[in-house]
């Protein structure tokens, strides 16, 4: 690309590129006002130099790709090319900043489809407005033939050189990246967080760098950040609107266990006796889905009952889960026993923040061994509690996870592998051992639950016990090559069990589509006096309704899965959607039911600022 402009035609493209460069970066300022306002001069600086240079960014690709364009084509096919690129790109930039104001993330293949597809099912616009649109696009053209124009009459015979212009524009690329990568190593989500609210954003971080060198102590960081936390305003609405909870005459003590990648299809009388004891004793809902297909997101929808989506905003306000504050208001005794650490994801920020003297981490190199350690510190704790105050304790398991038990258990399901070689696991690979192997893990965990159980007694009869996973784990089922979680929305990855046993009530068999966003609904309006109607707070409902699901919303930021009830409508970080069966095989002439589209869309939105 030429520095020094010396052609008529170079010299009005660049001085067209440029102005257009500004009038982007005004459209783009329509990105802040959902935001609070940078409240210290380091954010600040951030903003303004990263904005400068991620649109400077996207001006210089295009600026790239107009030149190659003009070393091919006379100046006249040069200009007119320019002119409907510059309104194209600034025409889809300003519609990103009104769909960033409504839903808060860009525009994407949702919204495509929404416009394209939903027709008028979901858009149905009067001649008057389409008349209104067509003047607006209309107008917006002409806007930027009379820019392109101007310059060519008034400054194209003037030479313009571009090389200060981007000297600047590097200062800015280099001290916007530079302050992003050591506000992530610092833990300074307040500088961090801004990074994402322009579109196609990917800013540069080192943390994980940084550690290895001895630059930053990741721990200790992430520590120091906590209690220097600065006030800020919010960007959520959770809950929408302030709680109405009376607690019960005679409450009820909870017992909440996770299973870390338990999948539905293991549990039966044979894999967990002891939790299928439970399961007859109350209801088991056979048609169970988490809120995602990891730890983050699983456990996030199980406490704070909403999407993946809100996962950024609730922990850059370390805002506690609704139903924890009222466990804590009603003064239950809070007792929080996880196998892996609650510092990573940060639950101690987030789910567990209003949990005084947290214990965030287990004793013990392997899983089974901090499963064992969860074991013995909850009885301990549960011998020593007040038995005049109702308890809360959670129990987070973690050995079907990491698919470890110790070496003289003995092997129930045979043949069990003793160490997984992932690089052996292709489509051809024998998955049954593998899969005994996370049998016998779950087996493991199974024993220890019983443990659980058999200190409570006689307590049983007041406890509300309530056992599930977080997300699923796949063996290549569907042949694609998928071994594991976190990989796509399959059934496999994202289908649980769900056993709750409710002192005095009635067992059974459930087989409506339930969601870990209908079981802090549950606790809430039935076991802590809620009365708000479930939506002030959750995108569930209590699971005493049984009513089952028209739709769900699996997911986190950037990668969703609306389920249905005969295909999952999976979309990517681009937005494209691809639908599949319930064996998550490719359905290539299936339709998007859009009002589900434009519902999934509603939740999430409703919880912004």
């Amino acid at each position: 690309m030429n520095v020094a402009l010396n052609t008529k035609g170079h010299s009005w493209l660049n001085r067209y590129l440029l102005t257009n460069f500004f009038l982007a970066l005004t459209f783009s300022l329509r990105y802040l006002s959902p935001h609070p306002y940078p409240n210290d001069v380091i954010s600040t600086v951030f903003l303004f130099t990263y904005a400068i240079a991620h649109i400077g960014l996207l001006t210089l690709l295009l600026a790239v790709v107009l030149h190659i364009i003009s070393k091919i084509v006379n100046t006249a096919f040069t200009r007119a090319i320019a002119i409907i690129m510059v309104s194209l790109a600034l025409s889809l930039l300003l519609a990103d900043t009104f769909v960033y104001q409504q839903y808060r993330f860009h525009f994407n293949g949702i919204v495509f489809e929404l416009m394209v597809e939903g027709g008028t099912e979901i858009f149905s616009f009067s001649w008057q407005l389409w008349t209104m649109i067509a003047l607006i696009i209309l107008s917006f053209i002409a806007g930027q033939v009379f820019i392109s124009e101007l310059l060519w009459r008034k400054f194209s015979s003037k030479k313009f050189v571009l090389k200060p212009m981007l000297k600047i524009w590097l200062v800015f690329l280099l001290l916007g990246h530079g302050i992003h990568t050591w506000a992530d190593a610092m833990f300074a989500k307040s500088i961090t967080q801004q990074a994402r609210y322009l579109p196609i954003s990917f800013p540069l971080t080192a943390k994980s760098f940084m550690a290895k060198f001895g630059v930053v102590n990741i721990d200790a960081q992430k520590q120091q950040a906590l209690l220097k936390q600065k006030k800020i305003k919010s960007s959520i609405n959770y809950p929408l609107t302030p709680l109405q909870c009376k607690a019960v005459a005679q409450p009820k003590n909870i017992l909440m266990i996770t299973l870390d990648s338990w999948r539905s299809d293991m549990m039966n009388k044979d894999l967990t006796p002891n939790i299928n004891r439970i399961a007859t004793m109350g209801t088991n809902f056979l048609e169970h889905y988490s809120g995602s297909n990891n730890t983050r997101h699983g456990m996030f929808s199980l406490f704070y009952a909403i999407p993946g989506h809100y996962w950024q905003p609730i922990l850059d306000m370390q805002s506690s889960p609704v139903m924890m504050d009222v466990l804590k208001q009603q003064q239950y005794q809070l007792g929080i026993f996880a196998s892996a650490k609650l510092t990573s994801p940060e639950f101690d920020q987030t789910i567990f923040r209003n949990v005084d003297n947290l214990r965030t981490h287990s004793k013990g190199d392997k899983p089974y061994q901090r499963d064992t350690d969860v074991t013995k510190d909850f009885i301990a704790w549960h011998k020593t509690k007040d038995d005049d105050k109702p308890f809360y304790a959670f129990m987070l398991f973690d050995s079907a996870h990491g698919f470890s038990i110790p070496t003289d258990f003995e092997r129930k399901f045979k043949p069990s592998l003793d160490d997984i070689n992932y690089m052996a696991l292709k489509d051809d690979y024998d998955a049954e051992p593998f899969i005994n192997l996370y049998k016998n893990s779950i087996y493991f965990i199974d024993l220890q639950i019983k443990q659980v159980i058999e200190q409570l007694g006689d307590e049983i009869n007041n406890t509300i016990i309530i056992i599930t996973g977080d997300h699923g784990k796949e063996f290549n089922e569907s042949k694609k090559g998928f071994w594991g979680h976190n990989s796509n929305y399959s059934h496999y990855q994202t289908q649980v069990p769900l056993i709750i046993y409710w002192p005095n009530a009635k067992q059974e068999l459930y087989n409506g589509e339930t969601s870990h966003y209908d079981i802090a609904p549950t606790v809430m309006k039935e076991a802590l006096g809620c009365s708000n109607n479930t939506k002030d707070y959750s995108s569930g409902q209590s699971l005493f309704s049984k009513k089952s699901h028209d739709w769900l919303l699996l997911g986190r930021d950037g990668y969703y899965a609306i389920k249905e009830k005969h295909q999952l409508n999976e979309l990517d970080r681009l937005g494209n959607f691809t639908i599949f069966d319930h064996n998550y095989q490719e359905l290539p002439d299936a339709k998007l039911d859009m009002k589900h589209v434009l519902a999934a869309m509603e939740e999430l939105r409703r919880f912004n600022k």
